[in-house]
């Protein structure tokens, strides 16, 4: 058995060895700590650095990106477009000018009462042909009759005033000359003779205004034609002006067309026209052509006359293709229809020292569809067929043959 003295709490071995535990306790905790610090930092530091290692591979990707495309456009803008090439031929022919318009009447009108009234009678009914005379139209001559009989009291009524007027006047003159009256009242009785005349005239043309609208109650053909509008009974009240019958005159017809400024230097009047309307072919002539050109669309207006066939005749407002004929045989360049500029309808590609240039060509066209070129072109040029429609004036282009050429040299 072991004694002790009781100031200690515990016995000398055992206090050591809790002593000695505690102390390994708190300096264990302070070893530890450090440890945890550089593994989260070990850890931190990787990630930055596996962060910064993809934003270097991103921007070294986009760079060689911008680098290959600046490449790229460098090589496209060093390469010269291609395009194929023509040479024109020389020909001659006999020019022609298209164009296109509506087959109208040779005349036409529109045909109404100057005075209105009730119509009374209709004499015609649309699909008539008419002489010229004929009775188209009747209005109702009651009411005219009154209103000229009206107009004719009211000139008589006015005639009379004035003869007063008159009277008036020579009193006071004779007043004033014996100074019975003043002066002032003779020039007041002139100033009513002188309205009194006026009244008078005014009546007068009234008068006449209703005996003409009296007789002119009957609505006649100007010329021999096709009724095309027509009232279809008689009876309405109708307005003064309002147009009552459509006629039209079919003999012949109208073609109304413009031509260019270069086309109208072909055109003479007298020159026979071939004008095409579905199936069918006629033969018209130039009946006039104007010497100035519209302000706006700078072509020339141009009338072409063409006969109806009483046995198979036209139809009018027909659309219709006619062909002027241009006179005598001319020289030209030939060139395909596939040498137009694109988006131009009288442009060229030339290639002139390996460059493109546009140009404007006066030309016609044959019946496959070829250009015949009459200006603006020469039998030496180089013209350029398909041309890309992003090619520009001035730009270098490389014809396709030289470029085959080449390839052939290099081959071999």
């Amino acid at each position: 058995m072991t004694y002790y003295d009781g100031t200690s709490s515990a016995p000398p071995e055992r206090g050591q060895k809790q002593a000695e535990s505690k102390l390994d306790t708190q300096t264990a905790k302070p070893r530890g700590r450090p440890v945890a610090v550089l593994v989260v930092g070990g850890i931190v530091a990787l990630g930055f650095l596996g962060a910064l290692g993809a934003r270097v591979k991103q921007a070294n990707e986009k760079k060689a990106a911008l680098a290959q495309e600046r490449s790229n456009a460098q090589a496209a803008a060093s390469q010269k477009p291609v395009a194929k090439s023509v040479r024109p031929e020389s020909i001659r022919y006999r020019p022609a000018v298209e164009v296109t318009g509506s087959l109208q009447p040779w005349r036409s009108a529109d045909i109404g009462f100057e005075y209105g009234g009730r119509l009374l009678k209709v004499g015609v009914s649309v699909g008539d042909v008419v002489k010229s005379g004929t009775v188209l139209a009747v209005l109702d001559g009651k009411s005219a009759a009154a209103q000229v009989n009206q107009a004719q009291a009211s000139t008589r009524a006015a005639a009379a005033s004035l003869a007063m007027a008159e009277d008036n006047l020579r009193r006071s003159e004779a007043l004033v000359q014996s100074k019975a009256i003043p002066e002032a009242q003779a020039e007041q009785s002139r100033q009513q003779v002188a309205l009194a005349r006026a009244q008078l005239e005014a009546s007068r043309a009234t008068t006449q205004l209703a005996q003409s609208g009296a007789v002119d109650r009957t609505l006649t053909a100007p010329f021999d034609g096709l009724i095309t509008k027509a009232p279809t009974s008689a009876g309405g009240v109708v307005s003064p002006g309002a147009i009552l019958v459509h006629i039209e005159d079919h003999s012949r017809f109208r073609l109304s067309v413009t031509v260019s400024e270069d086309d109208a230097q072909l055109v003479r009047p007298g020159a026979p026209v071939t004008v095409a309307m579905r199936d069918r072919t006629v033969t018209g002539k130039i009946a006039t052509v104007v010497p100035s050109l519209d302000q706006g669309t700078r072509r020339a207006p141009v009338e072409v006359e063409v006969a109806n066939d009483p046995k198979a005749p036209l139809l009018a407002w027909s659309f219709v293709h006619a062909k002027i004929d241009g006179g005598a045989e001319i020289g030209a360049l030939k060139i395909p229809a596939n040498a137009r500029r694109p988006g131009s309808q009288t442009e060229i590609v030339k290639l002139e020292s390996g460059r493109a240039r546009f140009v404007h060509v006066v030309h016609g066209t044959d019946d496959q569809g070829n250009w015949l070129v009459r200006d603006g072109l020469a039998p030496t040029d180089t013209v350029l067929v398909n041309a890309d429609p992003e090619l520009k004036d001035g730009d270098v282009v490389e014809k396709v043959e030289e470029l085959t050429a080449q390839r052939e040299r290099e081959a071999k």
